[in-house]
Parts: structure tokens; sequence; C-alpha cells
């Protein structure tokens, strides 16, 4: 006994359109430009910067924490923190202990001078990727921070610290 097999070719033409349209549409995706930021926030991140600057430089654990959101992230550039922070607590812990030692070096505030050097901001709507370095006469050190805007207010979800040592000439 044969079995015909029927086949339905009523589907085909849909198929065929909607492999169109996604044919249309995919190229039009990856070539969007990301959300635009604000004329705005390029300022409030720039005083986000300086704030968090200004904190470093004071020793002011309470201050600097303040510029983090409670889930950030953080790469500390010293060997006796070698691996990734967790969480606000976690920075705030190993920046009160630095704080501790870097205020015993000077009498008052400053208690460091750390300047950014050739800061670049980078918005990608809702988030910025600051870049900026710090020379020393032996050192570079190259920071990273990456940004959110969370309920109108810019804070750093991530921070990279690292340094080179600079070649003697």
């Amino acid at each position: 006994m044969s079995r015909r097999v029927r086949r339905d070719s009523a589907g085909i033409p849909g198929l065929l359109v909607a492999l169109a349209v996604l044919v249309a549409i995919v190229p039009a995706v990856a070539n969007a430009a990301p959300p635009q930021a604000a004329p705005a926030d390029e300022a409030a991140v720039q005083k986000v910067v300086d704030g968090f600057i200004e904190a470093l430089n004071g020793a002011d654990v309470t201050a600097f924490i303040g510029f983090f959101t409670p889930d950030a992230t953080l790469f500390f550039p010293l060997a006796s923190l070698p691996l990734r922070l967790e969480d606000r607590q976690q920075i705030a812990t190993a920046f009160a202990a630095f704080f501790e030692v870097v205020r015993k070096r000077e009498p008052g505030p400053p208690y460091m001078n750390m300047i950014p050097v050739g800061t670049k901001i980078q918005l990608l709507g809702n988030v910025a990727v600051v870049t900026f370095h710090l020379k020393g006469e032996e050192v570079v050190s190259r920071r990273t921070l990456v940004l959110q805007k969370r309920s109108g207010k810019w804070l750093i979800v991530h921070l990279h610290a690292s340094s080179l040592s600079l070649e003697k000439q």
C-alpha cells in the first residue's frame, strides 16, 4: 500500500515574507547609533569625576564612596588587593584602610595630589566611560570609570585602576 504525503506549500510565502523583513531589519539595527545622551550629561559626568578626585585627594572615604552604586565593582592597583572588589561595602573597606595610611603621610588635606590627565568622556545613552591617567615620575596610573545614570544621577558602577612603571632614561 502506498501512501501519498501531501506537502503544504501555503506556509512558504509567509516564511519568505518574514525572511525578507528580517533581512531588511538586521542591517538597520546593527548600524543604529546608541541612544543620545542629553548635552548636560557630559557636564554632569565631569562634575562626578571632579568630585571623585577631590574626595580621593582628601582621603575622605564617606564622600568618596558616595560616588559608587551599591553593586559597584573595582580593580585596585595594589598587589595586596589582586581580586575584584564586589560591592560598595568592599570598596569602602579597602579605601578606608588605604586612606588611613595616606592621611598619616601628610599633616592635612589634600593628602594626595592626583590630577587626571587626558580625560576622555564617552557617552553611550545612560552609560558613560571615562578614561584618564595620572602621571608620576616613575609610574603612569591608568583609570577607567564606568558610570550609569540611575534615577537621574550619574554614579560609578565600575572602576578599573592599573599602573605601569616607567623605564628610567
